[in-house]
């Protein structure tokens, strides 16, 4: 009988096993190497990692874990959708050494994703860092960048790449690398090879296009070159920084950055009909009005996430907090002493339309109120953005689901049936809005999940999967629920401390007794049952 209390743990470990791709040939040959082995206190450096995918399925994602807390990744590379079978990439980290001088041993570990859904472990690379105040050696080939630390989103950035040979022998330049940030283009205006003479210099030309979106971080650059019959790399990093103030911007800008979604700019009322007649109130608001109020408080904001801050923060610490709705238009919100969470989040959603960023009213629809629940959804070039005041919530969509606020909206919406709508008035129709449930529901278990390991430290993110693999569907999503609800030092120390087992009944037993009764709206009440 003892035994067969460890079966349903073993068949844990198995699922586990098989998931991660612990039991099958690695699907890849992984190299690890760095630009240098000696830095300045607080200096920079590049992990250089080649995937090489000798599987038999595609690869989508690769995590670099440090050994040490005191090295700070402060750039990872952008992994290409699919890397194919049989192809290769080589991959840039930027990492900053530690402030205190000495000898650091360091060792990085490769987690590598397949299509499907596998996490392949078993990579290593295993370096000494010297971190030193004295003169470091200069390197064979030296790499100056010349280029505008900070730009306009849309506009092009030049970057002048200056390569010098120090060696004795002339080089021939094989290849150069730009490694942009997230929708950034790269435009050479060369083509090697190049061949450098000796204490000589080249110069490279390249233009980099930028999106209409808010980005700061490192562009490496990676010159593969040969002297005589041997191959070599040089790598360096240089920062950049585009701000997008859409308030700034042109119209052709705007439907460059926005697309569809700069229809929203066009639509001078909040809501539909149905909730005018509701409120006795319109919802047309002036824009001539308040965009200087906007603009003002919005100030030097560098996106729309800046500036939405700024104007909650505002908001906030302007008006008192009521109950009561008795108005739907901004221009009469603006000029209230308190205001109900329904108001703020149409005030909002008016002065960020006055800041030329598409916002709408989103809420649950029961059939025939659609006025239930409203909170706030911006578009950026990375996606929609999520602002819910009652709840003191700003983020992005995924963020939100997997917010304690979120669960008691997928209760409603999966068994009483709610639809998610987006206000879309244009005509006067009673009821002007649009479906967008699959927005929030669609692939929901892998979007917490993504997010919850950027939360949970790596070591026990193992342990994660494990408690994960021995539920079924819905204990899984209810489980993700609790993980994503909890504080982030909480979740780690109840994953650091508990075991398996202990963590897996605690679930079944929330879920058996909670899952068909109307959930709290902030779901962390079931999370503190869990972390006892």
């Amino acid at each position: 009988m003892a035994e067969g209390k460890h079966v349903p743990f073993l068949i844990a470990i198995v699922l586990v096993l098989l998931t991660s791709g612990c039991l099958f040939k690695p699907p890849a040959q992984v190299t690890f190497s760095v630009d240098k082995t000696s830095v300045y206190p607080g200096g920079i450096f590049h992990i250089i990692v080649t995937i090489n995918n000798t599987g038999k399925v595609g690869i989508t994602g690769a995590t670099l874990l440090l050994s040490r807390e005191d090295f700070r990744v402060l750039q990872e590379p952008e992994f290409p959708k699919v890397l194919k079978v049989g192809d290769a990439v080589q991959l840039v980290w930027v990492v900053q050494a530690p402030e205190k001088p000495g000898i650091y041993p360091l060792q990085v570990s490769l987690e590598i994703k397949d299509e499907l859904k596998r996490t392949w472990t078993g990579f290593y690379g295993n370096f000494r860092i010297t971190v030193t105040k004295q003169n470091l050696v200069p390197t064979k080939i030296g790499l100056e960048v010349n280029a505008s630390k900070e730009v306009r989103g849309g506009e092009v950035v030049q970057v002048v790449l200056k390569v010098r040979n120090n060696y004795d022998y002339p080089i021939k330049i094989l290849d150069v690398k730009l490694s942009p940030l997230s929708e950034m283009k790269v435009h050479p205006l060369f083509q090697p090879p190049l061949t450098v003479d000796p204490n000589d210099e080249a110069i490279l030309k390249y233009n980099i296009s930028t999106p209409y979106a808010y980005r700061e971080g490192f562009v490496s650059v990676i010159v593969h070159y040969t002297v005589g019959t041997s191959k070599g790399t040089s790598i360096t990093s240089f920062p950049i920084k585009v701000v997008w103030r859409p308030w700034e911007a042109d119209k052709e800008s705007l439907l460059r950055a926005y697309g569809k979604y700069y229809n929203v700019l066009q639509e001078k009322r909040i809501v539909d009909r149905y909730w005018e007649n509701k409120f006795n109130s319109t919802s047309t608001f002036d824009i001539s009005f308040l965009k200087p109020i906007a603009m003002a408080i919005a100030e030097n904001a560098s996106s729309e996430y800046e500036a939405t801050l700024k104007l909650y923060q505002w908001i906030n610490a302007s008006y008192l907090l009521s109950e009561n709705t008795t108005t739907l238009n901004p221009d009469k919100i603006f000029r209230k002493e308190a205001i109900s969470p329904t108001e703020e989040q149409i005030l909002l959603t008016a002065l960020l339309r006055s800041l030329n960023v598409p916002a709408r009213i989103v809420s649950l629809f029961d059939g025939e109120d659609c006025t239930l629940r409203p909170i706030t959804e911006f578009y950026t070039a990375d996606g929609w953005y999520i602002v819910d005041t009652r709840h003191a919530f700003i983020g992005t969509l995924d963020e939100y689901l997997s917010s304690p606020y979120f669960p008691k909206i997928y209760q409603m919406v999966s068994q009483e049936h709610y639809r998610i709508v987006a206000q879309t008035p244009k005509k006067g129709y009673l009821h002007e809005h649009e479906d967008i449930t699959d927005d929030f529901m669609t692939d929901l278990d892998s979007r917490i999940y993504a997010i919850l390991r950027k939360r949970v430290q790596p070591q026990l993110i193992p342990k994660l999967d494990m408690v994960l693999a021995g539920l079924n569907d819905e204990e899984r999503l209810y489980a993700l629920f609790l993980f994503a609800s909890a504080p982030e030092d909480e979740l780690n120390r109840v994953l650091g401390t508990k075991d398996v087992d202990t963590i897996q009944k605690t679930i079944k037993a929330l879920y058996e007794f909670y899952w068909n009764v109307p959930w709290k709206e902030d779901f962390s009440a079931y999370w503190k049952i869990l972390r006892g």
